[in-house]
């Protein structure tokens, strides 16, 4: 019986596994009034740039949005993806959303993995999309 109890313990502690979401700073791209951009122009350039990083990229519900994820780690007991959201809210102004996270999902314990996120790959966005002349990201503060 003591086996049993120990088999059954250790196998409930292999099958749990803890879920951890952390987030960077989100930010707003103001979109450049005379390079006439749209958001969906501002996506589509998100895609390639983001495609081209490594990420997977799909256009979210509803149309005008965008999710892109990469894994940053894929161990047998854990793994860590980078998941970048872009999205307009309001049609009427020229201005996009930009949300990215770090999930952590496997046997690791959120103790033990850092509770600070920097995705190095949306500064890198950001800086494109200033030299492209498309817009500005702006850190959004809450």
């Amino acid at each position: 019986m003591k086996v049993f109890r120990s088999l059954v313990i250790v196998g409930a502690l292999v099958l749990s596994g803890c879920t951890n979401v952390i987030g960077d700073v989100p930010r707003s791209i103001h979109l450049s009034s005379s390079a006439g951009q749209e958001a969906g122009e501002l996506l589509s350039v998100a895609r390639d740039f983001f495609s081209g990083s490594g990420y997977q990229c799909h256009a979210d519900q509803p149309a005008d949005s965008l999710r892109c994820s990469r894994p940053l780690r894929d161990l047998y007991i854990h793994q860590t993806t980078a998941v970048v959201r872009i999205y307009s809210d309001d049609h009427a102004t020229p201005e996009v959303t930009l949300v990215t996270t770090r999930w952590d999902e496997g046997l690791i314990p959120s103790e033990f993995i850092s509770d600070e996120f920097h995705n190095p790959d949306v500064e890198a966005f950001c800086e494109y999309v200033k030299a492209q002349a498309l817009g500005v990201c702006q850190t959004v503060s809450s």
